[in-house]
């Protein structure tokens, strides 16, 4: 649902001034690459000793800027999911919303999307395989739930996630939205949104853009993985993202990208094109279901998160289909 968000709401609004993920012709999805550099690494990636808050400040304010002499704009704009999860090699999510306060002010508001934690980490799991994981569903969700200390299960403690940007933001500043109910009642909904980020209603056509109900799409891919190894199929030191990471090393750095890279990324697109053309003919669906007792193992996890979160939301989640008390 973020991409689409991404790339039929935000991008697409007359009213708003959109730096990105999404929405752009070029490969990491940014406006321009400072804001890739800054965002896809800077944010995410860089201990607090490294991270410089005025070259940050000024690859923004050069945007801030714009924004403040574009009349017919009235929102300035950025949407990136890894703001509230730990993958590859992020800091801690805490770190990352002090960050985005310190770059763009209390009045900032934010839009926070979550949705059901077993159907979201399985989509995260057909994610990890597009990106180059191998592995079958049983040993990625094994590992996740063993290294809970750095792993997108603990991340998604979505109450947490609430009461971190309500501190650092302010209550009234931030909305929390169930994806199911987005699903459920789409223009009310929207209605909602359009009130909240201050724009003018318009007509949005959602799409689906990443492909993961293919189930036998995603199989092909994953065998391809295993031939191929690539991203996150390498070694813990694999190039991982790289499209997303090359603005840093061009404009931070003043380097070239990695040969490692530039191979790692190839392989990629390879796989996806002959898993789309040949290999899918000859491979059975994907499968990523949870056995009981694991299912019983999640649920508990989250349940009194999910039951915390309704009582600061006034949000039924057990009526969208969360576990809660």
């Amino acid at each position: 649902m973020s991409t689409a968000l991404q790339r039929d709401f935000f991008s697409m609004h007359p009213d708003i001034y959109y730096l990105g993920n999404g929405g752009f012709n070029n490969e990491h999805g940014w406006v321009d690459d400072r804001v890739a550099a800054l965002l896809e690494v800077g944010l995410r990636y860089e201990p607090e000793l490294q991270f410089d808050d005025q070259w940050a400040l000024g690859v923004l304010g050069e945007h801030f800027d714009r924004f403040e002499n574009m009349p017919d704009k009235k929102l300035l704009c950025l949407s990136s999911e890894s703001m509230s999860f730990t993958m590859n090699y992020d800091i801690d999510p805490m770190l990352k919303a002090s960050r985005l306060q310190r770059l763009f002010g209390e009045n900032t508001r934010i839009l926070i999307i979550i949705r059901n934690q077993l159907d979201l980490f399985r989509s995260y799991y057909f994610e990890c395989v597009r990106g180059g994981y191998p592995g079958f569903f049983p040993e990625f969700l094994e590992f996740h739930y063993y290294y809970r200390f750095h792993s997108i299960l603990t991340n998604m403690f979505y109450d947490k996630i609430l009461q971190l940007y309500r501190h650092l933001f302010g209550d009234s500043s931030v909305m929390l939205l169930p994806m199911e109910r987005l699903l459920q009642d789409a223009k009310q909904v929207q209605s909602e949104l359009f009130s909240f980020m201050d724009v003018s209603p318009v007509d949005i056509n959602f799409s689906m853009h990443n492909n993961s109900n293919d189930k036998r799409y995603i199989q092909a891919v994953r065998l391809l993985n295993e031939r191929f190894p690539n991203n996150m199929g390498n070694t813990y030191f694999g190039m991982v993202d790289v499209e997303k990471i090359e603005p840093y090393w061009r404009v931070v750095m003043n380097e070239q990208k990695p040969a490692a890279a530039g191979r790692n990324y190839s392989d990629r697109m390879m796989i996806f094109r002959a898993a789309e053309t040949v290999t899918r003919d000859f491979v059975e669906n994907l499968h990523a279901d949870y056995t009981g007792d694991w299912k019983m193992k999640l649920e508990n996890m989250y349940r009194p998160h999910n039951t915390m979160l309704s009582e600061l939301t006034g949000i039924d989640l057990s009526a969208l289909g969360y576990p809660c008390d």
